[in-house]
Formats: structure tokens, C-alpha cells, sequence
């Protein structure tokens, strides 16, 4: 059950953090945990939950509420109340181009929490895929792991995940200012500080010290170009799933115009007045 997995990851949130999701993610029992945590969140509203609107904001996202799926909760009103921000995308090279999506989150205050760059950074969720190729491909050790019963299985994923940790936080020590982390070479971090553990474990306190110093300029050093726009086709080589099946035409497939930050247009209400009406009277906008 992704969904019971997916709230007792929330363990690891708090105050500060804004956790990302997919819509098959989205339920009201997410929201309550996630909010319980201390922690915010921005997540895809599935097209067939109808929220019941109740306030338009002066940015033209919309006050909603959203009510849990079972039925004697619904009977007694529980509900919460989210912010919603329909947008589309201008780019037709891009997936999704023209078709609605909405995003929910506690975030209310436009200023604080402009709707644009909520959509851009809910678009960034994927860089966790680039964090899986670093440890797969790149950090984890030439053999597979080596124990045999599953806590030690367990010990040695949480080894791996600390240590990433700990190469990213470096990186974004040393990120020159003006410059995102990300766009520092992983694996040059990577290779560099494995060459100066040994140092490391020679020296003592006051020389590591003098040591990491200069490995966070070095490591600052290795600004990566930025990375170019690009979209791939959702299609397999073999048809196991509901995507269509990859021909020659996909070989070459056309690439964004434009960033995504760029490509966004937000779909506003245009009236900043309190709304009345059902889940009905939303059902339009879905």
C-alpha cells in the first residue's frame, strides 16, 4: 500500500520542509498527517476530486476545501481547507501542454507563497531521480551488499542514504553565491572526498578542518553547464503497461521551446470576493 508507506515516511519531516507528491498520493488522511508533522506540502489533485470552493485570493488561486473519502467523516463535516492553483502549459512540446492541472497546499498567503514558483518547484520533484542514480549508480559500492539478514540489508541502505546526505550538504556549503548546489558535480564530490578520507583519518582535528576548507573550494570549483531543456516520450519497448508502445518516431522527439519556468500560465478566478456554492459549482474548472 503506497499510501500507508508514504505516511510513514513522514517521519522524517518537520517544521521547514515542504513535502512533494503525486496525485495517487492525495487523500485527506496525507494532508492531516502532514500537517500534524508541523511540515507543509504541495500535491496533484486528482481530476475526479471536486473540491468545494470557498474564497478567491488576490492572486486568483482559490481557497478550497477538500473532504475526506469515507462517508461517516463526510456526515460529521470534517474537511480542510487548502489553497488550489490551476495552471496550464504554454509549450507544445511539453507534456501536460494545454491541459489543467491543479496543485493543493496549506501555503495561503500569495506573497509568501507565490503560485509560479510553487509550480516550478513542483515540477523539480523529479530531481530525486537523479539522487537514485547517484547512489546506484555512482555511490554504492562494486559488489552488491553484503548481508545476509535483513536488518543488516537495512543498516547498510541507511549507511548509503547518510552518506549522501552528507556529500549534498557539502555541496551546498560550497555552492558559490548565485549558484544552485545541483549544479555542482556529484561525482566529482564524490571521488574528491573518497581521495581525502585517508588524509583525513592521519590528520588531526585542527589539520581536517584546514582540510575540509579546501575541499569545499575545490568542490566549488566544479560548476556543471546548465542543463538543457529536454522532454522524452512515455512509451516502452514492449507493451507492459498503459503507455503506447515505442516506434521510430519516437527516436527524435521534439524538444521544449522554452524553460519550464517560462511555459507556465496560471488559470486564475477573476473575482477576489467569498464564494458560495457546492462541489457542483466547481466542477466546471475540473
Amino acid at each position: 500500500d503506497e499510501r500507508r508507506a508514504g505516511r510513514r515516511l513522514l517521519r522524517s519531516a518537520g517544521p521547514g520542509t515542504l513535502v512533494l507528491w503525486d496525485r495517487g498520493f492525495q487523500n485527506v488522511a496525507m494532508v492531516e498527517a502532514t500537517r500534524a508533522r508541523g511540515a507543509d506540502f504541495l500535491g496533484r489533485l486528482p481530476a475526479t476530486v471536486r473540491p468545494v470552493p470557498v474564497q478567491a485570493l488576490a492572486d486568483g488561486t482559490l481557497l478550497v476545501r477538500l473532504r475526506p473519502f469515507d462517508h461517516p467523516r463526510r456526515r460529521e463535516g470534517a474537511h480542510v481547507v487548502v489553497r488550489l492553483i490551476r495552471y496550464t502549459l504554454d509549450d507544445p512540446q511539453r507534456p501536460g501542454h494545454r491541459l489543467e492541472h491543479r496543485l493543493v497546499t496549506p501555503l495561503l498567503d500569495p506573497d509568501a507563497a507565490p503560485a509560479r514558483e510553487l509550480v516550478a518547484a513542483y515540477h523539480r520533484r523529479w530531481e530525486v531521480e537523479s539522487a537514485l542514480d547517484e547512489l546506484k549508480a555512482h555511490q554504492r559500492p562494486a559488489r552488491p551488499l553484503r548481508s545476509r539478514k535483513p536488518v543488516g540489508v537495512v543498516q547498510e541502505i541507511y549507511g548509503l542514504l547518510v552518506a549522501h546526505y552528507l556529500l549534498r550538504a557539502a555541496m551546498a556549503q560550497a555552492a558559490p553565491v548565485g549558484v544552485s548546489p545541483p549544479r555542482l558535480s556529484f561525482v566529482g564530490t564524490l571521488r574528491l572526498i573518497r581521495d581525502l578520507l585517508p588524509l583525513a583519518q592521519l590528520w588531526g582535528q585542527r589539520a581536517r578542518q584546514a582540510l575540509y576548507h579546501r575541499a569545499l573550494l575545490a568542490i566549488a570549483g566544479q560548476v556543471l553547464p546548465r542543463r538543457a531543456e529536454r522532454s522524452n516520450p512515455r512509451v516502452v519497448k514492449q507493451k507492459m503497461a498503459n503507455f503506447r508502445v515505442k516506434t521510430a518516431q519516437h527516436q527524435r522527439w521534439p524538444q521544449p521551446t522554452k524553460p519550464f519556468a517560462d511555459a507556465i500560465v496560471l488559470l486564475i478566478y477573476p473575482t477576489f470576493a467569498r464564494i458560495g456554492g457546492t462541489a457542483e459549482a466547481c466542477s466546471a474548472g475540473d
